[in-house]
């Protein structure tokens, strides 16, 4: 950081605009970010500066997300996640503090982009995020699909094994996400 007239700046990185249009977001950039081809981003204009940041498809249907988490963990007695597929974009029960806005490690985001509903335990969940540690025993996964796009999942964080009936709700919380999309 540099310091011009007692304000602070950030140095950056300069990138020419193409034919097109485009900028190159460097590596790194992407590394850290978790961006991935085909990840959604938004771009927000304040005068004379942009502001690119990753989009959630999640942020248009919050509210609904929300509250059915919130009805979720009450049903099954567990946290609820509800997952883009490189962060936690909400978080209800009883550990919501520890994975609001956690960030999803490689391996398991990869889980999340295989579109499968499937149940992890024992070391396939312990390191689900870059930022903390994951203390439940299990993880039962349903995706949330729109038309053939994967927009994340639905996540039930347990302590034992989850039964078919928390399972089926976890799957209609999905499937009722994903109707309002349309």
């Amino acid at each position: 950081m540099a310091t011009f007239g007692g304000t602070m700046t950030t140095a950056g990185i300069v990138r020419r605009i193409d034919e097109l249009g485009r900028i190159v977001i460097p590596k790194e950039m992407r590394r850290t970010m978790h961006l991935k081809e085909g990840d959604e981003m938004e771009i927000l204009s304040n005068g004379e500066a942009l502001t690119l940041r990753k989009y959630s498809s999640f942020e248009s249907v919050l509210p609904i997300i929300k509250s059915t988490a919130k009805l979720l963990a009450k049903a099954t007695d567990a946290t609820v996640l509800f997952v883009d597929t490189s962060s936690v974009s909400v978080a209800e029960g009883k550990d919501k503090r520890k994975y609001q806005s956690a960030k999803l490690s490689e391996d398991f985001a990869n889980t999340v982009r295989g579109r499968r509903a499937e149940v992890l335990h024992g070391k396939d969940i312990t390191h689900m995020f870059d930022d903390c540690e994951a203390t439940a025993a299990y993880c039962a996964i349903e995706p949330v699909i729109v038309g053939g796009d994967l927009f994340g999942a639905g996540i039930l964080l347990l302590d034992s094994s989850p039964d078919d009936v928390s399972r089926a709700y976890l799957h209609f919380c999905v499937e009722l996400i994903a109707s309002a999309f349309a």
